[in-house]
């Protein structure tokens, strides 16, 4: 590297700041107001959206970190990636709640400027439900237009879940996973499993050394649990705001949301629980 060049890339660290690092002056004017004229509440609208893609883009980022953290058989590591991204979803139950604050006149205020648009179009939202094995190809069919996007939810569709690497690595590890369970093939494709809920409740009953197996259980739960009390709180907020109004873009608004409340990522992990409280033998 010639001495030139050294100092053009010293002037160039010596000139980075807070804002241009960070791009704050290009961030601050992502907000474009389509109400005419400009209504107060839109901005709040906005930003409280935009920063959920951030945050979404977080989850996705930390996820595929959690993945090569179970092909290592890293569980340190998976535990920390795991604490990470159930801080943000509990972040993002907070966050849903501001909503509250826009009362339906003042959303009714700006509501007809959103035109087609609808959050469950948000193409990182699908990502992070397919990454996790609720793979519905109906969601497709919203971004065919959008080649890039399409193409990463197929991506993500044709890659194994993050449950599939979960057990995968429980395989590798000793475990009896069932050899059919590990094709990769999501967990939405396939019925509640009797033989893994087996294996996960003699994980669970006697766990002998690895007990870090049952911290990474209760820990994919946790990010199931604030998953599904975001859906919850969503669907709140919602009919806070909206009632039971239909939805902008073609959803059917709080009756989609209430479709999906009961979806989970980790069903056996749920299950396994019930196979400790059995219902006394009859006889």
């Amino acid at each position: 590297m010639s001495d030139r060049t050294s100092q053009y890339e010293r002037i160039a660290f010596e000139d980075l700041n807070y804002n241009s690092y960070l791009k704050v002056p290009e961030l601050l004017q992502l907000q474009q107001l389509q109400s005419e004229p400009p209504h107060h509440d839109e901005m709040f609208f906005i930003i409280i959206h935009q920063s959920f893609e951030l945050w979404f883009k977080q989850i996705l980022h930390e996820t595929d970190l959690m993945v090569r953290g179970f092909r290592k058989g890293s569980m340190a590591r998976v535990l920390k990636v795991i604490e990470r991204i159930n801080a943000i979803l509990s972040c993002l139950c907070d966050q849903i709640q501001l909503l509250h604050t826009l009362t339906p006149a003042e959303f009714a205020g700006f509501r007809e400027r959103l035109g087609t648009g609808s959050g469950f179009q948000s193409i990182q939202f699908r990502e992070i439900e397919f990454a996790y094995g609720i793979r519905e190809s109906f969601f497709l069919q919203f971004f065919e237009n959008d080649p890039a996007a399409h193409a990463r939810l197929t991506a993500r569709a044709e890659a194994p879940s993050v449950y599939d690497e979960f057990l995968q690595a429980l395989h590798t590890a000793g475990y009896p996973v069932p050899d059919h369970l590990l094709t990769g093939q999501g967990a939405a494709a396939r019925e509640l499993d009797a033989d893994l809920v087996k294996v996960l409740h003699a994980l669970y009953k006697e766990p002998e050394d690895n007990y870090h197996w049952i911290l990474v259980c209760e820990a994919l739960l946790d990010l199931d649990m604030l998953v599904s009390k975001w859906r919850q709180v969503h669907i709140l907020m919602v009919s806070r705001t909206i009632g039971g109004r239909k939805g902008t873009g073609g959803s059917t608004g709080k009756a989609f949301l209430e479709q999906r409340v009961h979806h989970r990522f980790f069903p056996e992990l749920w299950e396994v629980r019930n196979s400790f409280f059995q219902p006394p033998d009859s006889h």
